[in-house]
């Protein structure tokens, strides 16, 4: 991997402000492909370098296996984009995995210039004088992302400008990533397509695994060909993942902004997306001040938690809770969700929502409300809930 915390250049690569496996190795696979095809490019780590360093173990561990040691002194973080930015020069700017400048970027739009889009979420339609055509790759229709993961995008470029036998760092990468977020081309979880499919299978059959620098997910066949355990590989890396020991020490006010996003609605509300039990989450000591914080700071009134996790059984779940500001000139939320449970739009997303009873009540902040649910059919994910409650806000 290119040092281009040493050599920037005038381009630059970023994923969404959550910063998980697939904005950041996203960037960093499609600023190696276009830099090898004449179009230098920097990937930004969306994300301070201490979070990517503390907070990141799938992504450190899938790192190592593809032998980039010490990534994050290579590596370029927001904190280091915005100082650039900071002098007022122009630069272009790739988005990956979101397609409207994060937050912290919006302060430099009369610096930066969107110039293409790789992604799979819902279309919000901006920087179409600057980005348009191929350049705007967005895989996402009637309501539905078409790939699980950015990554499987990358590797379908990978696909069209590379000739076999592809790097083992990047096919380490790109793979990785896609099973994650495909939940190793599980069918059941409703987020695989066939375009997932075909990207694993090339990776599989056209990279050169002879030269991995790590042989810990690698099996020989009976011919002595070197190819890839894709089970043990996304094994190693969902256990990084989905680690209860991690979720269970981060304080509640950094689960909760360690993988947020923004909806804009007739007015603004968050989801946030944690790995472990909606009950051990919401009954951490300092719940209640860690949320009503998290929410002031981030000027929202409504809530969006969507809890994902593996029981003792290993067998997937999903729960969705909601966290709502009531009366005192807050936006009145204390319907909502009962009218979600009522809508048409609710019904055709299928969610399969029952409520799960424990005592969610706050003497010190009587104002701030919460419900929680099983979401049974586990298919569903923020791609999907987050319009569906933009669709419910705006009436």
């Amino acid at each position: 991997m290119v040092d281009r915390k040493a050599n920037p250049t005038n381009h630059y690569i970023i994923g969404n402000n959550a910063a998980d496996a697939d904005s950041i190795i996203s960037a960093i696979t499609l600023a190696y492909i276009e830099s090898k095809h004449g179009n230098e490019a920097t990937p930004v780590v969306p994300i301070p370098k201490e979070a990517f360093t503390n907070e990141r173990p799938e992504i450190n561990l899938l790192m190592d296996l593809a032998g980039i040691s010490n990534a994050q002194d290579k590596l370029l973080f927001i904190d280091d984009l915005m100082d650039i930015l900071a002098n007022g020069e122009s630069k272009s700017i790739s988005l990956v995995d979101h397609n409207t400048l994060n937050k912290s970027l919006q302060t430099y739009q009369k610096v930066l210039t969107v110039v293409e889009i790789v992604d799979h979420h819902k279309d919000r339609h901006q920087y179409e004088e600057t980005c348009s055509g191929k350049q705007r790759n967005i895989a996402f229709e009637h309501g539905r992302a078409l790939v699980s993961s950015t990554t499987t995008l990358v590797a379908e470029r990978l696909r069209e400008y590379e000739s076999p036998p592809y790097s083992a760092s990047i096919g380490i990468l790109l793979l990785g990533v896609i099973l994650l977020d495909s939940v190793n081309l599980d069918d059941s979880i409703g987020k695989v397509t066939n375009r997932d499919r075909e990207s694993v299978n090339d990776l599989i059959m056209n990279t050169g695994w002879n030269k991995a620098k790590s042989s810990s997910y690698l099996t020989k066949e009976r011919n002595g060909y070197v190819t890839v355990d894709t089970d043990e590989l996304f094994r190693m890396l969902q256990m990084a993942k989905y680690d209860p020991v991690f979720w269970s020490q981060m304080s509640v006010y950094r689960s909760l902004s360690y993988d947020f996003k923004y909806f804009q609605a007739a007015e603004k509300f968050g989801i946030s997306s944690i790995l472990m039990s909606g009950v051990d989450f919401m009954t951490k000591e300092g719940f209640w001040n860690s949320t009503y914080l998290f929410m002031k700071t981030m000027e929202i009134s409504f809530l969006g938690i969507m809890f994902a996790y593996y029981d003792e059984q290993e067998v997937f779940h999903r729960q969705l809770a909601f966290i709502y500001t009531i009366g005192d000139q807050l936006v009145e939320r204390s319907d909502l969700v009962d009218d979600m449970l009522a809508s048409e739009v609710y019904r055709d997303a299928d969610l399969q929502l029952e409520e799960v009873m424990i005592p969610l009540v706050s003497i010190e902040y009587p104002n701030l409300q919460a419900r929680l649910f099983d979401q049974h059919n586990v298919a569903p994910s923020r791609k999907q809930i987050g319009p569906l409650l933009e669709k419910l806000l705006n009436g």
